[in-house]
Formats: C-alpha cells, sequence, structure tokens
C-alpha cells in the first residue's frame, strides 16, 4: 500500500534566527501632588472635564460643598453625550453636594432624571441607594423604608441594607410611640453611632418607650392621635412594627455571622462590634429566647452554604439587565420576609 504524502520544501529548511527587536522606550508621566489645580490650557475637552472631575472630587473631600457643586456643574457641561457613565458619576455627586447643602428636593428631582436612564441593576442599585440618603435627610421614613425593600430585593445578602431598615422600622416604632408623625420627628434611631446627616437617637432611648408602651391596654395607635394622617394610617400598630426591626436586625447579624470567616483586621472588628450593638438591642427590646430563635430559624433558611453560590460567599458581584428584575412591593416584601413571623403575633415582643 502506497501513500502519497507531499511535503512544503520550507519544512526541511533551516529556521532563520530572528534579530531580538527591542521595543521603544516609555517614558511614565509623572504628575504633581494636586496637577488638576492648573490653569485649563489644554485643548482636550476629555482632559478638561476630567480635571474639573477630579477638583470637584477634592472639593466634596474636603466638605466644600458649594464649590464642589459649582465644578461638578462645570464639568457635566463638558462631558459629550454619548459617555453616559461619567454624566451619571457627575449627576449623582450633584446630588450629593445638594444634600449637604441643605437643598434635597433639588437632589430627588437629578435621582428622577437618573432613574430615566437606569439599564441595569448596578444603575438602579445606585439611584435606589441615593434616593434612601435624600429620603433619610428628608425625614421621610416610608419612602425609605420603601427604597431599602428595592435594595434588599436586589442585594438579600447585603446586611448594611438589612440594619439600615431595621432602624427605620424602629424610628416609626419610635415616632408613633411618642404620637409624632414621623415626618416631624427630628430623630432617627440608628444602631451606630451618629452619622454624618442628621441626629440620630440613642439606643437607650428604646427602653425608656417600651416600658411606656407596655403600660397602655393595648399596642395601637393612641386615640389622641390623628390617625387620619397618611403618615400614620400604614403603620398602626408599634408591637408588628418592633417585630420588623428585631427581624431585620437579626437577619443583618446572621449575615454578618456567615461572612464573618472571611474577615480580618479591622474588617473583623467592625463585623464583632456590629453584632455586639445589635445583641446589646435585642437585650433591651426584651425579645425571649424562643422568639429570637424561631426568627433565626425563619430568616436564616437561605443561608444554607449549598445554596450559595460559593461557599462563604454571600454577595456576589452581578449585572443583570432590569428584565429579569421586578420590582416588589411593600406587601410582597412583608409576605417574602416576615409572614413565617406572624406566630409572634400572640406574643409580645415587647
Amino acid at each position: 500500500m502506497e501513500c502519497d504524502f507531499c511535503f512544503e520544501d520550507s519544512v526541511f529548511s533551516e529556521t532563520r534566527e530572528r534579530a531580538a527587536q527591542r521595543g521603544q522606550s516609555y517614558t511614565a508621566k509623572q504628575c504633581e501632588p494636586q496637577w488638576f489645580h492648573g490653569g485649563l490650557s489644554s485643548d482636550d475637552v476629555v482632559e478638561v472635564h476630567t480635571i474639573l472631575k477630579f477638583r470637584a472630587d477634592l472639593s466634596y473631600r474636603q466638605e466644600d460643598f458649594e464649590k464642589a457643586f459649582k465644578e461638578y456643574s462645570e464639568c457635566s457641561a463638558l462631558i459629550p453625550p454619548g459617555n453616559n457613565a461619567m454624566k451619571r458619576d457627575v449627576q449623582e455627586s450633584q446630588a450629593r453636594c445638594l444634600i449637604h447643602l441643605g437643598r434635597p428636593k433639588e437632589a430627588l428631582e437629578i435621582t428622577q432624571m437618573l432613574t430615566k436612564g437606569v439599564s441595569n441593576t448596578d444603575h438602579l442599585t445606585g439611584v435606589l441607594h441615593l434616593q434612601a440618603t435624600i429620603h433619610n435627610h428628608l425625614g421621610n421614613l416610608q419612602e425609605e423604608v420603601s427604597c431599602l425593600q428595592q435594595l434588599i430585593a436586589l442585594h438579600p445578602f447585603n446586611p448594611h441594607f438589612w440594619i439600615c431598615l431595621a432602624e427605620c422600622y424602629m424610628s416609626l416604632f419610635l415616632a408613633i410611640s411618642n404620637c409624632k408623625e414621623p415626618s416631624q420627628s427630628s430623630h432617627r434611631f440608628s444602631l451606630c453611632p451618629p452619622r454624618s446627616l442628621g441626629a440620630q437617637r440613642c439606643m437607650k432611648d428604646i427602653a425608656r418607650t417600651i416600658d411606656c408602651s407596655v403600660c397602655r391596654d393595648d399596642n395601637l395607635l393612641p386615640r389622641h392621635c390623628n390617625a387620619s394622617d397618611s403618615s400614620l394610617t400604614i403603620y398602626t400598630s408599634e408591637e408588628q412594627l418592633l417585630t420588623w426591626s428585631c427581624t431585620s436586625f437579626i437577619r443583618a447579624r446572621l449575615l454578618l455571622q456567615f461572612i464573618q470567616p472571611q474577615h480580618a483586621s479591622f474588617v473583623l472588628e467592625n463585623n464583632l462590634k456590629t453584632q455586639e450593638l445589635i445583641e446589646g438591642l435585642l437585650e433591651k427590646v426584651g425579645l425571649l429566647e424562643e422568639q429570637k430563635m424561631l426568627i433565626v430559624e425563619v430568616m436564616g433558611e437561605d443561608l444554607l452554604v449549598e445554596r450559595t453560590k460559593e461557599e462563604g460567599q454571600t454577595d456576589i458581584k452581578t449585572t443583570q439587565t432590569l428584565n429579569s428584575f421586578i420590582m416588589t412591593t411593600d406587601t410582597d416584601f412583608k409576605v417574602r420576609w416576615f409572614q413565617k413571623i406572624t406566630s409572634l403575633g400572640s406574643q409580645s415582643v415587647v
């Protein structure tokens, strides 16, 4: 049997040695500290709006919000129409400046413009987080609750969002217990030390408020309060609000415990400190041990290792189109997370 093979002559020829080509020398550009404070002499529009952005960021860092807002506005005017990422970044920065300048309503208008350009879950997360911050500053607790519910629907394994939601429910509980409009309350409860925006209510106020509410015959809104007010009609049961708050705090603590093995150094220290604060709050509330166990069991159902995408990893970075996300309602959220806790209804958490 004969096989005809045909080889190119080049296969048997000696390989030629190629001379090594030296690459062109490259000298990295060296910038002096705060180099962007020089004159705007460049004809490159991209470089000009980048310089303005750096200037504005530094002014914001130095808490000169008036100057930062002006520089962000100048930068925004130079951004090309197609550069949506930079445009969104600058608009969000403008909104945050307006919050600090005491102009939250104008900041809210900017978020409405940002909402129109939302195309994925990352954009939506940024807008919702900004809106929650604005409503926090305005004292609109119900609107803040709504934003946080949407954020949790997007990121159910984020302990920060759960803590913020628990703080909102506790603030509503304290406002109704003291027979005040939530929007008119000058303080907002915070688990941690005071934030930069607004005065915060310390945890020690809880025990006093709970003691007063226990003395009443029922846990409903006092008769001398105006129950027709729209901001109070949704939340009329103090016991219910307190239960939701405790449940959210316990969920946050479970998440912190779940990711604790990944933490070290000051991150681990902050994690443990937050868990300690939550435990201290639950003790002040007077939650019974069997009630804690029930809530832990319900709120930890989805925290089994085999049900997460990676062991020990709970909030994996994913960007999805909005077609795959359905905005949750207040009712849907409570059915999803709080319905199984209704057995606590016959047992007062206070």
